[in-house]
């Protein structure tokens, strides 16, 4: 949607007052999956008020905490621990690494975090009970493998299930409700040192810090999950393996492996007396603090933006205020359509590693931009074969800095999946896309109305100019997933494009049984024989009579 607009100027009026050290900010960080330092059930009581200065926030022990009995959300952030017998369920059955030869092998398990732990729960519903898994702290596991300098080598692993559970108050006629509203992993290495006043996380008597992937590791973790996680799956890491088999009836083994992935993270600080310079980025700015932003009902300028310091308001509401404001006005990428915004930003972006932080609940870990993570969230779309809410459907994951959270969009009989990047790297060389799509076979099928013959794939990869561009391909069907990789594409804002094709299916060869020939027996015949007072009776369809003896 284009908004038209009107700026209206009179001789003599005052440019708005701007300071020099006022800046305009966005970044588009690759490591926002976020790393919970420990399992946290929290939520609000909004005590009868629209008004959020009302609201009482809540932090509870565990589901049935007293302090926490009157509630409008819960949001319960769970940390899935290790399986420990065949029988468990909702946990990480293991974590695989590759190893010096070049095969995944499965680490020992280490040890889990020193932290809060949550006991499982059967949350009761209108409709009956939901079994909601207890959750525990980051697990480390431990490699044959050595360091380079001959030390032990760990990894951490992550994997977060969020749990939102909203109360009905009481209210006649409505239920209490709990969805499994998202899903996120990720593994790293770590460093182990003896001590106790951890930055990062605890390990008995030991503090745990993460460390960087060399750029060659490829990692693998199996997840024993309820059938109730559906959907996408959505991540940082190449050269994808995806499978899901069933454990039983409620359960699934979910398996995901690939290579570690370097992703530039990108960010941008203008200085307001330098918007000007840029038409792109001014018209954008301009728009969203005249009328906000794009596809908002009702028009908000500025909303999803702050300023440092509350300085000139905590969001500035007009494009004349924000100039004013002499303060850093921070965009969030994530409050807005990150395409829309890289667009703008596009020209004055450029590569950073975001410092570490941790506020007690949330780890931001401090990397060289090569990460191997995912995650999940629900489709929003209304195409009826990705909205199928009964299956996972398939693992999308790039190393582009903006990707699209969700599967290829269907349109004009092909599969079409956007994303962004800056063209180089932070050493001047060309940075290259890479694009892993696994889908089920079904769903592929479902997409075209195809029957069950084999599918044929062609990937292009679109320049934002149209131009189509040359990338290595690779296609392959197996295990009823479809798996298609493009590599060595350029940016910045490609789309990749999958066009399945399919001839006709292939009648079965009907198996004719053969038809006996049908024998009909000759007439026997019988014949008496005499040799002197002697007599035979021989018989056949031919007889003869044997050596001495004539026919009677």
């Amino acid at each position: 949607m284009v908004t038209v607009f009107f700026v209206f100027t009179s001789f003599g009026s005052a440019a708005p007052a701007m300071a020099a050290d006022a800046f305009v900010y966005t970044d588009f960080a690759a490591n926002d999956f976020g790393l919970w330092s420990q399992s946290s059930i929290y939520g609000q009581d909004r005590q009868g008020s629209d008004k959020l200065e009302d609201w009482k926030q809540l932090w509870c022990a565990s589901w049935d905490d007293p302090s926490c009995k009157n509630y409008d959300n819960l949001f319960a952030d769970l940390i899935l621990g290790p399986c420990t017998s065949e029988l468990d369920r909702a946990c990480l059955e293991s974590v695989e690494a590759k190893n010096s030869t070049g095969i995944l092998e499965k680490l020992a398990f280490y040890g889990e975090a020193t932290s809060q732990r949550i006991p499982g729960f059967q949350f009761k519903t209108g409709s009956g009970s939901i079994d909601v898994p207890a959750g525990g702290g980051l697990s480390v596991w431990k490699s044959s493998q050595k360091n380079i300098d001959g030390s032990d080598k760990f990894y951490a692993a992550h994997i977060l299930l969020r749990y939102i559970a909203t109360s009905n108050k009481g209210k006649v006629g409505s239920d209490n409700t709990i969805v499994l509203s998202d899903f996120k992993g990720q593994v790293y290495p770590v460093t182990l040192k003896s001590g106790s006043n951890c930055s990062q996380f605890a390990l008995r008597d030991q503090c745990v810090n993460s460390a960087n992937f060399d750029g060659n590791e490829r990692i693998a973790v199996s997840l024993r999950m309820n059938k109730n996680l559906t959907g996408w799956i959505f991540g940082r890491m190449q050269g994808a393996d995806f499978s899901v088999l069933p454990l039983d009836t409620s359960f699934n083994l979910i398996r995901i492996a690939g290579d570690v992935t370097l992703v530039p993270e990108l960010a941008a600080k203008v200085a307001k007396s330098e918007i000007s310079k840029d038409s792109k980025l001014e018209k954008y700015l301009r728009d969203f603090f005249t009328n906000g932003r794009p596809g908002v009902s009702v028009p908000n300028p500025g909303s999803g933006s702050f300023n440092d310091g509350n300085i000139g308001g905590y969001q500035s509401t007009s494009y004349e205020g924000f100039l004013a404001a002499q303060t850093t006005t921070r965009l969030l990428s994530a409050n807005f359509d990150k395409f829309a915004l890289f667009a703008a930003f596009e020209d004055q972006l450029k590569a950073f590693s975001p410092a570490a932080s941790n506020n007690g609940r949330n780890i931001l870990r401090e990397t060289n931009s090569i990460f191997w993570n995912f995650g999940a969230n629900s489709y929003i779309g209304n195409n009826k074969c990705s909205s199928d809410k009964t299956k996972l459907h398939g693992l999308v994951v790039t190393n582009a800095p903006i990707y699209e959270n969700g599967p290829p969009e269907f349109k004009d009989g092909s599969l079409n999946y956007r994303v962004a990047g800056i063209h180089n790297n932070v050493d001047g060389t060309e940075f290259k896309g890479r694009y892993t799509y696994i889908v089920r076979s079904d769903t592929a099928r479902c997409y075209y109305g195809f029957s069950n013959a084999p599918i044929e794939a062609r990937v292009e990869v679109v320049s934002a100019n149209a131009a189509s561009q040359v990338a290595t391909v690779l296609v392959s069907e197996k295990d009823g997933f479809l798996k298609l990789q493009a590599d060595n594409f350029t940016f910045s804002s490609p789309t990749i494009k999958v066009k399945l094709s399919q001839g006709a299916e292939v009648a079965p060869i009907k198996q004719v049984e053969a038809t006996a020939t049908k024998v009909i027996p000759q007439k026997q015949v019988v014949i008496t024989c005499v040799k002197g007072k002697s007599s035979k009776k021989i018989s056949g369809v031919n007889p003869k009579c044997p050596n001495g003896y004539k026919k009677k």
